[in-house]
């Protein structure tokens, strides 16, 4: 077991989240396949295994949320690792999501990463925050 701490992002992790912030923010850009065959999503209110199809499918109601509540630009703040062993990283990220009118919003996740053959997945994607309810308060 590992330790020793929080530490940076190793370069392949922090590319990996960079390709992840670029996907997820470029309209067509395919973010689902930087997730495992089947991953856990988690939030405070639920914990559901997906697969990438399915998360392809949430996604345009996800975007007409962020829209509807006045969310911009989301970009990274912040990002952290804790190496689990040879495989396994937790990610820690928080990014800050620009509101029409308002302060930004903080959102914060945490990933738990695999690296495999073929490059790094996302096998557990964890929200801290429900998304939905912080989209619908005044916060």
């Amino acid at each position: 077991m590992n330790t020793s701490g929080w530490t940076p992002l190793d370069p392949d992790i922090d590319a990996f989240i960079d390709e992840y912030d670029r996907r997820s923010a470029e309209p067509g850009a395919d973010a689902t396949t930087l997730f495992a065959a089947s991953f856990l999503a988690l939030d405070p209110a639920r914990a559901v295994t997906l697969t990438p199809a399915m998360l392809a499918a949430a996604l345009p109601a996800r975007r007409g949320m962020f829209d509807a509540a006045g969310i911009g630009a989301i970009r990274r703040i912040d990002a952290c690792q804790l190496r689990l062993d040879e495989h396994h990283i937790l990610v820690s990220v928080d990014w800050t999501a620009e509101r029409a009118d308002r302060d930004p919003l903080r959102l914060e996740s945490t990933f738990l990463i695999r690296r495999e053959l073929d490059g790094p997945r996302i096998i557990v994607y964890l929200n801290h925050h429900d998304v939905a309810a912080l989209l619908t308060t005044d916060a």
